[in-house]
């Protein structure tokens, strides 16, 4: 009796590590998604969240000379900014990525998808997102916690696991499926 109860949870294991394996590799998300975003899409994202303090610290990707402090002592941030195509791509094998205006990988890590909640990660960050995909279009939306708001709030202007994930997502605006290319 034993032994068949041990077989019976041993099966029941390999067929959920199966099937948790078979939802990155299933998953609509698989793919390249793309969008033009905007100094002005940024802000406005950190400001939904309750982050725009962090918006000297997020922009600076429009501003490669200047530092977040110089940037926070602009009157009008966004000013000088040009807009930049931006992709995030997803693997069948649960490797995540994401492409800057130049064709250069920027991010790296992997995914996972539970339904309509995706968490992306690696060693130096993680957040889950809430996601949602009509036809060719994707929609992500950060899931912050008070705890992550409060962290970044606290030091507004260096590298924060909340302002990266508002960056990742902007806060809804649709990222449009492209083709894959090399990346995924």
């Amino acid at each position: 009796m034993r032994a068949t109860w041990m077989l019976g949870a041993i099966i029941a294991v390999l067929l959920v590590a199966a099937q948790g394996s078979a939802t990155a590799k299933s998953s609509p998300i698989v793919g390249r998604w793309q969008t033009v975003r905007t100094c002005q899409d940024m802000v406005g994202a950190l400001k939904a969240a309750g982050l725009q303090p962090l918006a000297p610290g997020m922009v600076g990707e429009y501003f490669p000379n200047q530092t977040p402090q110089q940037l926070a002592k602009k009157k009008n941030l966004c000013q000088g900014a040009k807009p930049q195509i931006h992709s995030h791509f997803f693997t069948a094998n649960g490797m995540f990525g994401s492409v800057d205006q130049h064709g250069e990988q920027v991010d790296d890590g992997t995914y996972q998808v539970n339904g309509s909640t995706l968490k992306i990660g690696n060693s130096d960050v993680s957040g889950s997102f809430r996601f949602r995909i009509q036809g060719k279009t994707l929609m992500l939306r950060p899931l912050l916690n008070p705890a992550l708001k409060q962290e970044a709030l606290a030091d507004p202007l260096n590298f924060h696991p909340a302002g990266w994930m508002v960056a990742i997502a902007l806060n809804g605006k649709p990222w449009n499926r492209v083709a894959c290319k090399t990346w995924c």
